[in-house]
Formats: C-alpha cells, structure tokens, sequence
C-alpha cells in the first residue's frame, strides 16, 4: 500500500523512484541451506533477523488441519524490550485487498450486488472518468481485479496523515486525481490502491455499516481474529511490533487515507486461522464465509483478455498466483512504511504460510519467505507439468518487438516507452521473451519449461492489435523500425548530455591556463548550465529518496507542497527554460568567433537537452506539481 511497497511497479514522476520499487526476484534456497526441522527453521529466520540494523518477524506455517507453528522472532520494542511473539501485530499492508475480496464474495452470494454490475448503479456520485463508459463500462469486477485501468495512487495521497480516522468517502475524495480509466476497462491488470478502496466503497453502500465493521463482523469475528483491525486501536497499539526503515530508524505509524487498500494490522495467530480458511474453502472448525466456488472465483482471474482466453494464471478477488520452483502459490504480498508482509497457500497441497516482518528491507521478507516455502515443500511432491503441445497457428504473428503497455504509475510511461522493450522469437517447439523461454501447453497458452501451468497467453485485441498477458505484464506488438528509431534517438541524446560535461573536463582547465584566449566559451556553457540543472536535482532525490528515514520524509516532502517539493518544481522549469535558451544562443553564435566544431557540439547538446525537456513534459514527468 505504502509508496516504497513491492510493486512492482514506480510511483513518481522521475525515473529514479524506479529504483525504489525495484525488488530482486525470488530466488530459490540453495540445498544445503534448507531447514528440515522447526529448529532448523527458527534459528535461519533467527540469523535472517540478526542481519538487519532492527527489526522483528512473525510466521506462521499452517495445513488444512491445524496451525503447524506460528512464533514472533527478534524484539517487538527495543525500548521497553518486549519481544515478540505468535500474538504481537504486524501491519501487513496490501493483503488487506484480500479482505475486500473476499467481503465483496461474501455479499455477492447474499445478493447485494453482483461482480458484473457497472458501478454506476451503486455510486453514481464517484467521479469515474471513463471515454469507453457507452461500450466498455467500468464494473465492479474491475476495481477488485485492477482491470478498471487506474492510475495508481500518487505521493500526495500517501501524504496524508490523519490520525483521526476518515470516513471511506473523505479517503476517497483524496484520490480522485487516479480515478480515470487509461484504457478500456476489461483488458489488462493494472495494479492500483484506488480500485479495491472504490469497490469497499459500494459495500458501504449496499451494506449500510462502515467497511471496517463488514470486515469485524462477517471475517474476522467468525475466523477467531478477534483483536486484528484496520485502525490503530488499543490493542493494536500495544501490541504493534515497532517498524524501521533500511537504516533501523523507527517509523511512525502511518494512516492512510484508503484504508481497505492497505491497513490491516493482525498477528501470526490470526493470519493463521485465514489462510486455514482458504485452504478449507471458505470455512473454518465448522463455520463457512462462503461458498467453496467462491474461495475459487477469488483465486481466478476473469476479466483481462488472457482471461478470456483460457489462462487461469494472474490476479484474483484480492488473490493472485506466483508460479515458483515447480509449484503455483496464491495469496498476497503488501508493505507499509517500516512493514512488509505475505501470505501464500499450495491448495491442493493443503499447505500455507504467512510472515511479517518490521523492516522495510525487502530482503528479509524475501529471505524468510523463500526458507519457509522450502521447508514446507520439503516432502512434497512436484506438480506435474502440462505436456507441451505442438506451435499453435499463426504463432509467427507474436514474434518481434512488444512494449510494457500499463505501468503502474501514468508519470513512469516515459521511462517505460523506452526501457520496457522486450524481444520475442522462435526457438523450436518454443518462444524465448526476453531471456526466458516458454512452450506451449495449449491454443495460445505458455508456460516457463520449470513451471507446472500456463503462466503466459498471446492474445488479440478486437481492433487485431496483438498482446501477451500474464508473469510479464501486458505487452503489446510494435513495429521493430519505431522501436529501433527511438533507440537510436534514446542513444543520441543520452551521449550528446554525456559529451558535454566530459569535454569540459579537457576545455576548463585550457581556459583557467590561457590556452584559449582567443575563443569565448559561452557557446560551450549554456548547455553544460541546462545539464547541469538535472544533475543537481538527482543529487537532490537520491539524498531524499536513500537518506536516513526516506519512507516517511520522502512522501512528506514530495506529496506536499514543502519547500523542497516546490523546489523541485522549479528546478525542472529551470532546465526547460535553460534548455531553450541554450539552443537559441548556440545556433545565434558566430562559428568564425566561437569555432566550428564548438558551436556544432553546443546547438547538438542543446537540441538533445530541449529534446529531453519536451519528452518529459508530454508525458508530465516534470513541471507537474506531485501534490496536486
């Protein structure tokens, strides 16, 4: 839920945020290191715990049948030396989305709406910018599938801070600014905060209680949860195992405006009894929630093209599947300032897990994660793999350039257009994306060869615009000569930026020993000033974004009009500014006064620097003002 949260995805509007949301991918526990007893297992979660500045962990490893350990590891608060245990509460993020799921199945099946009625129906009064809204209305299927094709929340709605709780409504008046529909709705899966928030909204509604007490009422209270809450309660408080940040500085607690995207505060115990319950299908010591084709409506994805086409594989009701070492999870992951988290479950298995850790270094959830899964596979037989079957029709018509269509954030498009180009090509009974190679287990549906289902389909859109969907994203055909033209572009900017500061390194210190005392340089300073205005502002963010507690300080200072949010702004005018009078002054400059080779070097690094201020402005990566 929170801005610095494994998502894939980046959430502000310069490509360095890129590298915040940047997580190392699985990678499977080497054999010699894998626990086979419980003992085993504490004591390399233990070590885990040990290795970072500060922070706690809670696990939980559970059957069908019963809960095989839930323990608290490391200390909950250093500074009244509480350790922590099985009952301390970690706040787990965006697996609250999992919770709105699963509430919304609940009143589906007591017939207060249906998934598939346009939410114009029940909350005509949300702002919902959709162009498609005559053919392609936005359903409620949407906003739990992230298929509605919002944009993400943006740094001023994690801004806000109200400790006195709002209203679902207020939230969702500070997140308007993502509700609009980027494509036609039913097409691909976008992850988006504000989605899951709009569809509790309709609960509200048709319900007539507050989402936090539908979620009191008809999961937590029947499932034994009693304690785990959406609000910073008493219990919670006491109980809260102290979040830290990379370099172990404790955060405060965080209240988010769109609490059912992210809120959620529960302990081992109580994430144990959950995740049982989804593996008995919706019911739990003889008390059902729901339906067991409900529990399996929540873990399927059924409203993106790929869907429609036969691949089981992708993001559910607040549920998805990850394809890892031959076996396919479902749950759910979240993060929250000082906070990750992540349950998953082997249905057929009958086996699952859940841990939370108080750290925002994604490693030690990773780490922990990974040591889990392996010991409760241990024994486990893999699944058997689909049997490949022979290069569907037409395969060649998906091989060639295709482009990452949906980033997460609409501000990142920029960087995506330009870096998210992936290579597809024959290879045998196979295709080979990117770097890995896939093969056909049905009409149009792929799978990694190490994996046990069909993880990717190639699929048409109705206007034949060809897609693959699924573990990669949502990519799209283009021309290879487009995506080569604009590498080229890419490459020519980039070296013509470089070039400039490099070659002040050899003409500086020529001019401050009078070896050109008959060439001005102010031809040659223009752009290195344009350039040089960039540079500063990187330096900028990389402190506010790497320095001591910049969770925290990096939305209040971006999502807010402060004075460096502000100074930001200006800074990015000022390079478009200094970038246009750069190439008006070089291509004004005299060759016989400044040099041939010197003004031609300067009009080439000004136009690439005004090349670069346009490219950003279109696609409002600077100059927009991130709090509004």
């Amino acid at each position: 839920m929170f801005p610095i949260d494994r998502s894939d995805g980046p959430r502000f509007r310069v490509f360095l945020l890129a590298c915040v949301f940047a997580v190392a991918l699985p990678c499977e526990v080497r054999g010699a290191d894998r626990p086979t007893t419980l003992e085993e297992l504490r004591s390399a979660i233990q070590r885990e715990v040990d290795d970072v500045v500060r922070g706690s962990a809670g696990v939980a490893l559970v059957s069908k049948d019963e809960a095989i350990w839930t323990a608290g590891i490391g200390v909950a608060d250093p500074e009244t030396g509480r350790p922590a245990d099985e009952h301390t509460y970690w706040r787990v993020g965006s697996i609250t989305k999992s919770f709105v799921g699963l509430s919304a199945l609940m009143l589906e099946e007591r017939d207060a709406f249906r998934l598939s009625d346009p939410v114009a129906k029940w909350v005509p009064e949300i702002d919902i910018r959709n162009r498609w809204e005559d053919t392609d209305p936005v359903r409620l299927v949407h906003w739990l599938e992230h298929t509605a094709g919002f944009d993400d929340l943006r740094p001023k709605d994690y801004a806000s801070n109200d400790p006195a709780p709002l209203t679902l409504r207020q939230g969702l008046e500070l997140v308007t600014t993502s509700l609009y529909c980027r494509w036609p709705p039913g097409r691909h899966m976008s992850y988006s905060n504000a989605g899951p928030a709009v569809a509790a909204y309709v609960m509200e509604k048709r319900d007539g209680r507050a989402f936090e007490c539908i979620v009191a009422d008809e999961i937590l209270e029947p499932l034994g949860m009693d304690g785990a809450s959406l609000l910073l309660t008493e219990e919670v408080e006491s109980r809260l195992a102290a979040g830290y940040d990379r370099f172990g500085n404790r955060v405060p607690y965080w209240h988010i405006a769109v609490r059912p995207s992210g809120a959620l505060n529960a302990s081992p115990v109580q994430m144990a009894r959950f995740v049982r319950m989804l593996l008995n299908r919706g019911e739990l010591d003889g008390r059902r929630l729901v339906s067991p084709q409900a529990i399996e409506r929540m873990e399927r994805p059924e409203s993106t093209l790929a869907a429609g086409s036969g691949l089981d594989y992708g993001y559910g009701l607040g549920n998805y599947s990850r394809a890892t070492d031959g076996f396919v999870f479902h749950g759910h992951n979240g993060g929250m300032a000082g906070y990750r988290a992540e349950y998953g479950y082997l249905p057929v298995e009958g086996l699952g897990y859940c841990v939370m850790v108080s750290a925002s270094d994604p490693s030690l959830l990773r780490n922990i994660r990974d040591l889990v899964r392996s010991y409760l596979v241990r024994d486990v037989e893999r699944p058997v793999k689909p049997t490949v079957v022979g290069m569907p029709t037409g395969i060649g018509a998906w091989t060639g350039y295709f482009r990452e269509l949906t980033p997460r954030n609409e501000s990142s498009r920029f960087l995506s257009r330009l870096t998210g180009i992936v290579r597809i090509r024959r290879d045998g009974d196979g295709l080979v994306i990117g770097n890995r190679r896939y093969v056909p287990v049905g009409a149009r549906l792929l799978r990694r060869e190490a994996q046990s289902m069909a993880t990717l389909a190639l699929v048409e859109g109705r206007d034949g615009r060809k897609f693959v969907q699924g573990e990669r994203g949502n990519l799209l055909k283009v021309p290879a000569p487009l995506v080569w033209l604009q590498r080229t572009a890419a490459a020519a900017v980039v070296l013509l930026l470089v070039s400039s500061p490099v070659w002040a390194l050899f003409w500086v210190p020529l001019k401050l020993f009078g070896r050109l005392k008959q060439r001005p340089v102010s031809v040659r300073i223009w752009p290195l000033l344009a350039i040089a205005v960039p540079c500063v502002t990187m330096f900028l963010l990389l402190g506010l974004l790497f320095g001591e507690g910049s969770e925290i300080r990096f939305v209040e200072q971006i999502g807010r009009p402060s004075a460096v949010g502000i100074g930001l702004v200006v800074m990015s005018w000022v390079f478009v500014l200094l970038s246009g009078l750069a190439l008006l002054k070089t291509w004004k400059s005299d060759p016989a006064r400044f040099g041939r080779f010197a003004r031609l070097h300067s009009i080439a690094v000004s136009a690439a620097c005004s090349i670069a201020a346009v490219y950003l402005l279109a696609h409002r990566a600077i100059g927009f003002p991130p709090w509004w």
